[in-house]
């Protein structure tokens, strides 16, 4: 079996690490930083004895390759998989709504779930369906220059229509706003939601902190398979033999290693765009725009919430997450609000929810924690899209995975793992 070098300890690199193992292969796993994790990880806030994750992850049940690696780590009870496609919406006159998939067979419980979606009026209702069945059939390449708002226009959706359904669902996929996105990338992901297989639809959200459902268990899993991690050991640069595209070693902070099959670099691209530079490499990468994530934890001295989430339609909080000791507010696109103070921050989700739930209004906020994440994701602009078609999977023995690389998806976990599942592919046909 080969010996692998990954470099970087997110979901890609952790993914892509487990994956090899379980096929036989010597890893060793290099993190720049002194935690796995990457982008996704919980940690104890002590003063409520408190697992907090540094943002709320929402997954769904179309997520086959990640579902698939939980499994294999052993993960998969430290997860909730909702029975059915269940969503409680409140609007800001405090209103409910219900999404839900209940007691209807596969293809035609998110027809009837529509239906029953009383935030629209007959005629959207009409105008959604209508447009979901073009969906259901469609190739999305056609749409490859136009932006969902241009795709959600030509298809006739009022506003309030966007406003009550696509742009939630939009915003919690792509993470940006819907002229920004590529119409090619929000079809991907609605047809493997919606269109794929019953389960696809269902919400997954973890029963515990990340760092324990993924982390944790990748580490144990790596550990018994006789592979290494290691730590604050970040990665400089690559050496290539002469005229020759294949890496014959790398030197990190800490060590210079030659002793390696394959490299899989799991990095974010504006680091390895350095590297490469650093290493006399031509590689071109596309232009990625970053959107921000921020993530909002209150200890209440009550909770009045009784559902495990909420998504609030035209608020400036998009997800609320009710963990019991405390909840969680999710803002997808957050550049306006991540440049204020926590101060500020505060007042307006104190504004907000109290205008969207009356049993609010009684409740004090006795403690919080504000999470900002500025580069949290990339935007799946029409020429991100378009460019990351052009990135390849590998050059010589070097391996390229992450949510960045060319997977049709945005910038999710999904896609994280899809690209490391991908790349041990492509590796294990090259080797028969």
């Amino acid at each position: 079996m080969a010996k692998i070098i990954v470099v970087g300890g997110g979901f890609a690199g952790l993914s892509a690490s487990v994956f090899l193992s379980d096929k036989g292969h010597n890893v060793k796993l290099i993190e720049a930083s002194p935690k796995l994790g990457g982008r996704a990880y919980s940690f104890d806030y002590n003063i409520y004895d408190t697992t907090v994750d540094n943002g709320q992850h929402i997954m769904m049940g179309c997520y086959l390759f990640t579902l698939e690696f939980l499994e294999l780590i052993k993960s998969t009870d430290k997860i909730e998989i909702q029975p059915y496609l269940n969503i409680d919406f409140v609007a800001r006159d405090k209103k409910k709504y219900q999404l839900s998939t209940e007691g209807v067979t596969y293809p035609f419980n998110i027809l009837s779930a529509l239906k029953n979606y009383d935030a629209l009026t007959n005629l959207e209702k009409f105008q959604v369906v209508k447009l979901f069945l073009k969906i259901a059939v469609c190739n999305p390449l056609h749409y490859n220059n136009i932006s969902t708002k241009e795709f959600l226009a030509i298809h006739h959706q009022s506003q309030n229509s966007i406003d009550t359904l696509w742009d939630i669902i939009h915003v919690g996929t792509m993470n940006c706003k819907l002229n920004e996105s590529s119409a090619e990338i929000f079809l991907r992901i609605l047809k493997e939601i919606f269109f794929t297989v019953d389960e696809s639809t269902r919400i997954v959200l973890p029963k515990t902190g990340l760092s324990e459902i993924y982390i944790d268990q990748s580490a144990k899993f790596l550990t018994e398979r006789n592979s290494s991690i290691s730590l604050s050991e970040k990665l400089i640069s690559i050496n290539f033999d002469n005229d020759s595209s294949i890496a014959r070693s790398i030197l990190t902070n800490q060590n210079a290693y030659n002793d390696f099959d394959y490299l899989f670099i799991a990095i974010p691209p504006h680091q390895l765009e350095k590297i490469l530079k650093e290493s006399n490499i031509k590689f071109e990468l596309p232009f990625y725009e970053y959107s921000s994530i921020l993530n909002v934890h209150l200890w209440l001295d009550q909770n009045p919430f009784t559902q495990s989430f909420y998504g609030l339609i035209n608020s400036k909080i998009h997800w609320l997450f009710n963990h019991g000791k405390h909840i969680t507010l999710t803002t997808s696109s957050a550049d306006e609000l991540i440049e204020l103070n926590d101060e500020e921050i505060i007042d307006i989700i104190k504004k907000e929810l109290t205008e969207y739930f009356s049993e609010f209004q009684t409740v004090r906020i006795i403690d919080k924690l504000i999470i900002k994440e500025k580069r949290a994701t990339f935007k799946p602009t029409i020429d991100n899209c378009n460019q990351r078609k052009k990135i390849p999977h590998n050059i010589g023995n070097i391996h390229f995975v992450g949510d960045w690389t060319n997977t049709g998806f945005p910038a999710t976990i999904e896609g994280a793992v899809k690209s490391s599942a991908i790349s041990v592919d492509i590796l294990s046909e090259n080797l028969k």
